[in-house]
């Protein structure tokens, strides 16, 4: 006989229960029936407004099944009030070929061979471990694993091969490179890969001042070097940057050059003839900003380890050299501006980044939104940036950076003019 999908179901209700039973596990003494709704199944058998001809059908399976003997129906006002197993081993081992699964014992016990010939891997992460570990105790404490076991798999392979990851890769590429598919990594694994990385307590002091799950997923994608875009860095000022291969590229200040992330391990030094330098969170202002006498950097995106490690690199050979950052003035601004200094323990001063210019350009300020001043009571409690913080709070005000650049400039070549 071919099982229905509504059929099915009623059977995997009925085996589910009675496999996380006291009777499955031997521990009962007194016989247990099991049993489930018809609205767990068909959620709108017991509607009134529901098509007869949907429920005529359903009522049809599940005489359908009695008939099998593998079900009894009750009644109740002409209506299927319970479905009801007839709980025989000989039954229920029907029920497991039907279903086409095995026992929830002998399929435990090979879940948990499973997940210990990757815990016991040498070549597997302590985050992929940690998950593994995780997934034994469950069974072994007659749960069921997170996830069905080619998930898992599928999981496991994309946490082993994003934390191992040195270079670059788009969140596409790694989809194909893992998956071999470019969507199947956004439409089913993102989410649960993320889920474990946040869990694992390795990313904490990275997203500790994120707002939200985008913020975070965004964060520790970026500190594992993926993408959703390439990433690219901008230099303009008076350099000489000079690869592992020896070959050197010039800076000007007045032509921007773009590197992509990737490159900046290959570069082994950036020698800089300007006495400042400068990093700059927005591309529109790196574009806008000039100063003959400064070094313009815009990283690009969240400030992972990579870039920490080339600005300190920067610093190591630039050592004689003031250090600012331009960034919003708003509290994640000073966030970025903090993470920067802790980072990279470079004494990054903040550029027009103060109270006079929430004054002069109020005109174009905005509100503070509730992340906002979640970040900004973080900071005071932190000690951080205090004055301007109250300043925010209390003016109710923050302003984008792109709006100083653009005036700065304005008024610049105004009063050249």
């Amino acid at each position: 006989m071919i099982y229905s999908n509504i059929q099915k179901q009623i059977l995997l209700k009925l085996l589910t229960k009675y496999e996380s039973s006291k009777t499955y596990k031997g521990e009962n003494t007194v016989l247990q029936s099991f049993s489930t709704k018809p609205s767990d199944i068909f959620k709108d058998y017991e509607k009134d407004s529901t098509d007869i001809n949907a429920i005529e059908d359903f009522e049809k399976q599940c005489k359908s099944l009695e008939s099998e003997k593998l079900i009894q129906i009750d009644w109740k006002y002409g209506r299927i009030s319970k479905l009801i197993s007839i709980a025989t081993e000989k039954n229920w081992n029907t029920i497991r070929t039907i279903l086409g699964v095995k026992d929830k014992k002998e399929r435990h016990k090979e879940e948990i061979d499973f997940y210990i010939s990757f815990y016991n891997n040498p070549d597997f992460e302590p985050i992929v471990k940690d998950f593994c570990k995780n997934q034994i105790e469950r069974l072994e404490n007659d749960k069921e694993a997170e996830y069905l076991q080619e998930d898992s798999k599928n999981i496991i392979a994309l946490l082993n091969y994003i934390l191992k990851n040195e270079n670059e890769i788009l969140e596409r590429e790694l989809s194909i490179s893992v998956l071999a598919n470019s969507k199947t990594w956004e439409e089913k694994y993102k989410r649960k890969v993320l889920k474990v990385l946040r869990q694992s307590g390795y990313f904490d002091s990275l997203i500790d001042n994120c707002v939200d799950e985008k913020e975070i997923n965004k964060v520790i994608l970026e500190e594992c070097n993926v993408y959703s875009n390439p990433s690219y860095l901008y230099f303009k000022g008076n350099g000489k940057i000079t690869f592992e291969n020896d070959k050197t590229f010039s800076v000007y200040y007045d032509i921007p050059l773009a590197l992509s992330s990737q490159s900046i391990n290959k570069i082994k030094s950036l020698e800089i003839a300007d006495s400042k330098i400068m990093t700059v969170e927005n591309l529109t202002s790196f574009n806008r900003i000039k100063d003959s006498e400064t070094f313009f950097i815009f990283l690009s995106g969240y400030h992972n380890s990579v870039k920490q490690k080339f600005l300190e690199k920067i610093y190591q050979q630039n050592l004689n050299k003031e250090y600012y950052h331009f960034g919003d003035l708003d509290p994640d601004g000073f966030f970025i501006l903090e993470n920067l200094q802790k980072k990279t323990h470079i004494d990054f001063k903040p550029y027009k980044m103060g109270i006079e210019e929430l004054k002069k350009y109020s005109d174009f300020s905005k509100t503070l939104e509730e992340n906002d001043i979640t970040k900004a009571n973080s900071l005071i409690e932190e000690g951080k940036f205090v004055e301007i913080m109250n300043y925010m709070l209390e003016n109710n005000i923050k302003l984008e950076q792109e709006i100083i650049s653009w005036k700065e400039l304005f008024f610049e070549q105004k009063d050249d003019d």
